[in-house]
Protein backbone atom coordinates (compact mmCIF):
# COMPACT_ATOMS: atom_id res chain seq x y z
CA UNK A 1 0.00 0.00 0.00
CA UNK A 2 1.16 3.26 -0.90
CA UNK A 3 1.07 6.50 0.95
CA UNK A 4 0.41 9.65 -2.04
CA UNK A 5 3.81 11.96 -1.97
CA UNK A 6 1.19 14.97 -1.13
CA UNK A 7 -0.11 13.27 1.78
CA UNK A 8 3.33 12.97 3.46
CA UNK A 9 4.30 16.49 2.33
CA UNK A 10 1.14 17.75 3.76
CA UNK A 11 2.26 15.87 6.80
CA UNK A 12 5.38 17.64 7.26
CA UNK A 13 3.93 21.01 6.52
CA UNK A 14 1.53 20.35 9.55
CA UNK A 15 4.32 19.28 11.78
CA UNK A 16 5.88 22.35 10.91
CA UNK A 17 3.08 24.75 11.51
CA UNK A 18 2.78 23.15 14.79
CA UNK A 19 6.37 23.57 15.84
CA UNK A 20 6.21 27.20 14.98
CA UNK A 21 3.12 27.97 16.40
CA UNK A 22 4.53 27.05 19.97
CA UNK A 23 7.32 29.64 19.35
CA UNK A 24 5.94 32.66 21.62
CA UNK A 25 6.02 35.80 20.09
CA UNK A 26 8.27 38.55 21.44
CA UNK A 27 5.44 40.45 23.11
CA UNK A 28 4.71 37.63 24.50
CA UNK A 29 8.24 36.61 26.01
CA UNK A 30 8.43 40.51 27.00
CA UNK A 31 4.97 39.89 28.83
CA UNK A 32 5.75 36.78 30.76
CA UNK A 33 9.21 38.48 32.09
CA UNK A 34 7.07 40.72 33.40
CA UNK A 35 5.31 38.80 35.42
CA UNK A 36 8.48 36.77 36.45
CA UNK A 37 10.03 40.16 38.27
CA UNK A 38 10.00 39.91 42.09
CA UNK A 39 12.35 41.61 44.36
CA UNK A 40 14.79 39.21 43.77
CA UNK A 41 15.33 40.39 40.19
CA UNK A 42 18.38 42.70 39.22
CA UNK A 43 20.27 43.26 36.53
CA UNK A 44 22.54 40.21 36.73
CA UNK A 45 20.28 37.41 38.45
CA UNK A 46 17.37 37.82 35.73
CA UNK A 47 14.42 35.06 35.57
CA UNK A 48 15.04 32.53 33.24
CA UNK A 49 11.90 33.43 31.19
CA UNK A 50 14.14 37.12 30.86
CA UNK A 51 16.89 35.69 29.32
CA UNK A 52 15.74 36.28 25.78
CA UNK A 53 14.37 40.22 26.41
CA UNK A 54 17.20 42.21 25.03
CA UNK A 55 19.06 44.49 28.01
CA UNK A 56 17.47 47.53 27.43
CA UNK A 57 14.14 46.09 27.76
CA UNK A 58 14.79 44.04 31.02
CA UNK A 59 16.51 47.63 32.36
CA UNK A 60 13.06 49.19 31.95
CA UNK A 61 11.24 46.33 33.20
CA UNK A 62 13.50 46.41 35.92
CA UNK A 63 12.77 50.19 36.22
CA UNK A 64 8.40 50.07 36.04
CA UNK A 65 8.70 47.23 38.73
CA UNK A 66 10.95 49.03 41.51
CA UNK A 67 8.25 52.18 40.73
CA UNK A 68 5.43 50.35 41.37
CA UNK A 69 6.82 48.59 44.51
CA UNK A 70 7.32 52.04 45.38
CA UNK A 71 3.61 53.30 44.42
CA UNK A 72 5.10 55.64 42.07
CA UNK A 73 3.75 54.39 38.99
Amino acid sequence: MRIPFGVIVLSVVLLIAAFVSNIPSEAETEAACRRALDNTSTWTTRPDICVDVPPETYRTFLLMYELREEGLD
